[in-house]
């Protein structure tokens, strides 16, 4: 009879095994993690050098150069929104030097393919201009923007970009009125957190 009830427990032991079901832990073979660069909430801060080129006068200024510091923070995984302080300067034929500050604010849309990122950007503001002791502000800033970034870490990108700047002068006298328009070309490093 021992022997009987010992088989007997065996046998319950191991049926239950054979009847035993999966327990669902949630996660599914076919689920798979996609990784995004950006998200909603995340932000970089960006610094750029280059030249800037005067495109519209008539060869009275010479090419200059340009510094930028800008902070942008992501809406979505393509969005972002934020703004941009810059120092620019070029010297006239006549050895006079133009300066301008300009400080913008816009939005960014940035696609990406693999760790290369697009970034497009459209800002307006305002800016600070000085010309042989003058200095005229505020003046209208508008800025288009382009650039090719490849992201080397998961916080550094480093790429090539161009802004396109729209700075317009209007006076009383609109015969004194003038369309400042400047193109640069920059290398930019971005840290994103």
């Amino acid at each position: 009879m021992k022997r009987f009830f010992s088989l007997l427990l065996i046998f319950l032991t191991l049926s239950t095994f054979l009847f035993a079901q999966e327990e669902d832990d949630g996660f599914d073979e076919d689920d798979v993690y996609v990784y995004s660069t950006n998200g909603a909430g995340d932000q970089f801060l960006k610094i750029k050098l280059g030249a800037i080129f005067p495109l519209n006068f008539k060869g009275q200024l010479k090419t200059g150069g340009m510094a930028s510091i800008g902070y942008f923070k992501f809406l979505s995984e393509y969005i972002a929104v934020g703004g941009e302080l810059g120092a620019t300067y070029n010297i006239s034929i006549g050895e006079k030097v133009l300066v301008m500050i300009p400080i913008t604010f816009g939005a960014m849309y940035q696609p990406y393919i693999g760790k290369f990122e697009f970034p497009i950007y459209a800002e307006i503001g305002i800016g600070n201009q000085t010309w042989q002791n003058i200095e005229i502000f505020p003046t209208l800033v508008t800025k288009l923007s382009a650039g090719a970034y490849y992201r080397i870490t998961d916080s550094i990108s480093f790429g090539l970009s161009t802004d396109f700047y729209w700075i317009p002068q209007w006076f009383k006298d609109s015969s004194k009125n003038f369309n400042g328009l400047f193109q640069t070309a920059e290398i930019g490093l971005r840290y994103h957190f």
